[in-house]
């Protein structure tokens, strides 16, 4: 993997800034499942542009599976840790808040569910050692969505490349998500079921980006969702739900509804726009 002049550390890579401003200034960027250091690192150049330095966390497939089984190691960012106290962007539970404009906090931005699903695994992480994260703003790109019929028949196809055998294989999948899903309800209504959908990886990572009350770690800081109305994967009434319980806890919101683009595509398609939005939050909230 060519990671140009990246530092890469075991669980993350890190980018120095391009550009000199002074105060010190940090961004944690958790990619996409299955998004690629280059496709991660393309949102990364805005931040390095703009004087910050740059962490990129990369999403697996697995982190479903460790999730959802509860097997995520507490020792898994262990170096990511020790560089965020380093930094003090990490700090005992107990220190309390501060509201120096000088003191260091980072930048969030997550995309798609497994950012989201990477992030809790990043807190639980901390919350282990007693230690919290120290975060001024967060970007919610694409997430977090909800662990739906609909998502879940996109999301185990989006990788079949012919767009017939996809429609194909997304109606299969889908049709057969509904008759298990039909099969667990009924024997839910008894106290059997099957799985427990609240419990899902989605479902149980989300609250750790839009709300500021998890016992085990949480950050803290107004919210930009940028999503779509051409989301299949986190649709639209989804994340609206999302921003709904995000405004309920008080938390400062901002929102953009992009047009016609696809996931995690808005800064693809909208590119001007997109950072103009993230350019214009930074700047009142950092």
């Amino acid at each position: 993997m060519d990671t140009g002049d990246y530092k890469q550390a075991t669980e993350f890579f890190i980018g120095a800034p391009l550009a000199n401003i002074g105060v010190p200034k940090y961004a944690l960027l958790f990619g996409w499942i299955g998004g690629s250091f280059k496709n991660v690192e393309k949102y990364a150049q805005f931040y390095r542009n703009n004087g910050f330095t740059v962490y990129i966390v990369l999403s697996h497939y697995a982190d479903m599976t460790s999730a959802a089984d509860g097997t995520e190691s507490l020792t898994y960012f262990d170096e990511l840790v020790e560089e965020m106290s380093s930094l003090k962007l990490a700090a005992p539970k107990s220190e309390p808040a501060t509201a120096s404009e000088t003191a260091p906090k980072a930048v969030l931005h997550l995309f798609s569910n497994g950012g989201s699903i990477k992030l809790r695994h990043f807190l639980h992480c901390l919350d282990a050692r007693n230690m919290k994260l120290k975060t001024r703003a967060v970007i919610l790109d694409s997430c977090p969505g909800r662990a739906s019929l609909e998502g879940g028949s996109h999301f185990v196809t989006v990788g079949i490349k012919n767009s017939v055998a996809r429609v194909i294989a997304r109606n299969g999948v889908y049709a057969a998500y509904r008759m298990y899903m039909a099969v667990n309800a009924g024997f839910a209504a008894v106290g059997l079921p099957f799985k427990d959908m609240s419990k899902h990886p989605i479902e149980i990572a989300a609250p750790y980006a839009v709300s500021e009350k998890n016992p085990d770690g949480n950050v803290t800081g107004p919210r930009l969702f940028l999503y779509s109305d051409e989301d299949k994967l986190c649709q639209v009434h989804e994340i609206q739900e999302r921003i709904e319980a995000c405004k309920a806890e008080g938390i400062v919101v901002e929102e953009k509804m992009f047009v016609g683009s696809e996931h995690v595509k808005h800064a693809v398609v909208h590119k001007e726009e997109y950072w103009s939005l993230v350019t214009a939050f930074l700047e009142r909230w950092c």
